[in-house]
């Protein structure tokens, strides 16, 4: 669109030049949500906009080349890893204890860390 068309009312408009204006407009809009970098990587500025995506194209994250940047500016992309049963359980039990005050003194993690031959 010229800047002359910029001044005319969208009644003056036909339908075609009304869809390519709507589509610039998303254009536009889109290309704030993400760029692609020097790798072809599409990098997206919000976590949201990559989960968007992800459920867009419907891929696993090993599957699509792109990321999202996180607060500190890292590129970060999700995991394909599913958790077995056994360590949703584990997690489960863990998180329970954190809730109850349940914990393990770091001189007792170091010791038994030390026995297993781990300098810390």
């Amino acid at each position: 669109m010229t800047k002359s068309d910029a001044k005319r009312t969208v009644a003056t408009m036909t339908i075609e030049e009304l869809r390519n204006f709507v589509k610039q407009i998303i254009e536009a809009e889109r290309r704030k949500d993400c760029y692609v970098d020097d790798d072809g990587t599409l990098v997206f500025y919000s976590e949201e906009g990559y989960a968007d995506y992800l459920k867009k194209v419907g891929k696993p994250p090993s599957k699509v080349k792109a990321v999202f940047l996180n607060e500190g500016g890292l590129k970060c992309r999700y995991s394909d890893y599913k958790l077995t049963p056994q360590e949703k359980r584990r997690l489960a039990r863990i998180r329970k204890q954190i809730a109850e005050g349940i914990v393990v003194p770091g001189e007792v993690v170091f010791e038994k860390l030390r026995k297993r031959g781990i300098e810390v």
